[in-house]
């Protein structure tokens, strides 16, 4: 059984610092962070607009399987993605891009099942579920899409496959695969990535959330902390708890080179930490979830990233208070914003 709910959540409101100074071909080695040149604070900053539902779509008796890919300075992209339990029940392909105008950018892409059994390229116009500011690149917005996809995407075998993103030559940034913090380009589309979710068969109940949270951004952390409040629909499995998070624009520093206690973010969830660095016992996964990690060492930038959170206590009606600071609890300079969670539980 499959429905669709939107209900009100407690967003709170950042301060984007991106201004739009850009020098066509130098290269931005402070790109995607508030000390780039792009960000400069103004006597009227632009505030985030975010909205104040957020889209509940609940799945029942499955599970779910997510990946990704980075796509700054190419025209295609590789997701490789495991864990998929047979039959289908939804498969979503999300990506995000930064417009170089007012104008509307990036709103349909191309995938392909590369294995197994290939299928052919096939062009998907997305709907657009939310928009954001320019997260220091010196782009005019960012713009976060998502397109369902037909049953004939579904792996024919196994538990996975390998998918590859095309990005339509009207469209396209630069594609030489240079580093983005050497090669830069504000005046064409500047990609960020895709993320592809395979939904199948299984004994939990999936709550994915899109609309309203895509394009939230958080900017120069931990002042504010990004936080999010959201009742989850369905009785919990008693089995384990999963939680992804998709995010754009993670970073590790200055292209691969790593800045200490400016890219330390955590991600709690009622109180419980499930990501990122700590002075305290690793029962988490101690790497951030905003390190572009979705491609790396280069391009960054996109990042798709799962969690056991099982440990933490869902309380009755079961329900999410996500947080993101930082280990330092000095300003942190990574201008990144969210995309799509997904919860199964």
């Amino acid at each position: 059984m499959r429905s669709s709910l939107k209900i009100v959540v407690a967003l709170a409101a950042t301060t984007a610092l991106c201004g739009y100074a850009f020098a066509k071909g130098l290269p931005r080695p402070y790109g995607g962070s508030s000390k780039d040149s792009s960000a400069k604070t103004h006597a009227r900053l632009k505030e985030a607009k975010i909205r104040p539902e957020i889209s509940f779509e609940i799945i029942t008796n499955a599970q779910y399987a997510a990946a990704g890919t980075g796509l700054r300075n190419r025209d295609t992209g590789t997701i490789n993605i495991s864990g998929f339990v047979p039959p289908l029940q939804k498969a979503i392909l999300y990506w995000g891009v930064l417009c170089p105008t007012s104008s509307a950018c990036g709103s349909s892409i191309f995938l392909q099942r590369e294995f197994p059994s290939q299928n052919s390229f096939q062009e998907f116009t997305g709907i657009l579920i939310g928009t954001g500011s320019d997260m220091c690149w010196a782009s005019d917005h960012a713009e976060y899409y998502k397109a369902e996809l037909p049953a004939s995407f579904a792996p024919p075998s196994g538990d996975g496959g390998e998918y590859v993103v095309g990005i339509p030559s009207s469209e396209q940034g630069i594609t030489d695969f240079s580093d983005p913090w050497k090669s830069a380009d504000a005046s064409l589309p500047q990609w960020e990535g895709a993320s592809l979710v395979l939904v199948g068969t299984g004994t939990s109940t999936i709550n994915i959330m899109d609309v309203g949270l895509a394009g939230a951004p958080f900017v120069s952390l931990p002042v504010p902390p990004f936080t999010y409040s959201v009742t989850l629909f369905g009785t919990p499995s008693g089995g384990p708890v999963t939680w992804s998070s998709i995010n754009a624009d993670g970073q590790v520093g200055s292209s691969t080179t790593p800045i200490a206690n400016e890219f330390d973010e955590q991600v709690t969830i009622n109180g419980t930490q499930v990501s990122g660095p700590s002075t305290g016992p690793a029962t988490w996964d101690t790497d951030s979830d905003f390190n572009g990690n979705d491609t790396s060492p280069l391009p960054q930038l996109w990042d798709t990233r799962t969690h056991d959170i099982s440990r933490v206590s869902l309380g009755s009606p079961p329900a999410l208070s996500v947080s993101v600071t930082s280990l330092s609890m000095a300003p942190a300079f990574d201008c990144i914003e969210t995309v799509a969670n997904i919860t199964a539980f």
